[in-house]
């Protein structure tokens, strides 16, 4: 009988042991395995880069800020592999990782570009903050690629512009950057990249409302594992010049 209590005794250590070291687990699922502020407890986040544990994303809040992301097969609590960026704006974490695909993401925020002709120049001081998620292995694997449309904002300005504008057009949230073009319903012309693979700029030719669609296929470890084509528009108008009415006064008579 003694024999069976210890053994029961060890079987719910092992459980409660198992639990506590067992990450916060978002909402959209996996678990984290590394997080900054709690380390490898990975119960909470509290450094000075912008990041949010329940809906999984990073983002930089101004030029000088930028983020890495490194994605390992299997559950880690540090990934240096896989590095992608630097990128800017709002990097979600399902971007780079499905679900039950048993792979490990971490975004890293660094106040400056870290990768250079020199090689990586960054140290502890130049980051901001980071998350390391663990996917989950649950069979998500191997299955095709979802969009990401949920993630992608985009944005134009100006908006309203005037004829002869040029207007920018811009992915600000979500990664649409992968087998990407642009369709325009109408409104613009002589457009070219001014931030490849996130913003354009064209010059505004005619007045209206017109439609901008973002057409991109979203991938996941590499430019070959990739969704079927996504899409996301936003619409945006253009103002024609006014032209001035002329009144003509009779003349003026004196005597």
């Amino acid at each position: 009988m003694k024999k069976f209590f210890l053994i029961v005794f060890l079987f719910l250590t092992l459980l409660i042991f198992n639990f506590v070291l067992a990450g916060y687990q978002p909402p959209f699922g996996g678990e984290y395995t590394n997080l900054c502020g709690s380390g490898l407890n990975a119960n909470f986040y509290s450094c000075p880069a912008s990041c949010n544990i329940n809906e999984g994303w990073c983002e930089t809040r101004n030029n000088s800020e930028w983020i890495y992301v490194f994605i390992c097969g299997g559950k880690v609590s540090e990934c240096r592999s896989g590095m992608m960026g630097p990128f800017q704006g709002r990097q979600f974490l399902t971007s780079f990782a499905s679900v039950g695909s048993d792979k490990t993401v971490q975004i890293d925020v660094f106040d400056k570009i870290c990768n250079t002709n020199s090689g990586w120049v960054c140290d502890s001081s130049n980051l901001l903050g980071y998350i390391v998620w663990w996917s989950g292995s649950g069979g998500g694997g191997g299955g095709q690629v979802q969009c990401n449309e949920n993630e992608v904002q985009l944005s134009v300005s100006p908006n309203p512009a005037n004829i002869n504008n040029f207007i920018t057009f811009s992915v600000v949230a979500g990664d649409a950057s992968t087998w990407w073009r642009n369709e325009f319903s109408g409104g613009v012309s002589n457009c070219s990249e001014i931030n490849y693979g996130w913003s354009t700029r064209c010059q505004a030719v005619s007045s209206g409302t017109f439609t901008w669609t973002r057409i991109w296929r979203h991938c996941v470890g590499n430019i070959n594992n990739c969704s079927q084509e996504c899409r996301k528009s936003i619409t945006f108008t253009i103002r024609g010049f006014r032209v001035p009415v002329v009144i003509t006064l009779p003349p003026v008579v004196t005597y």
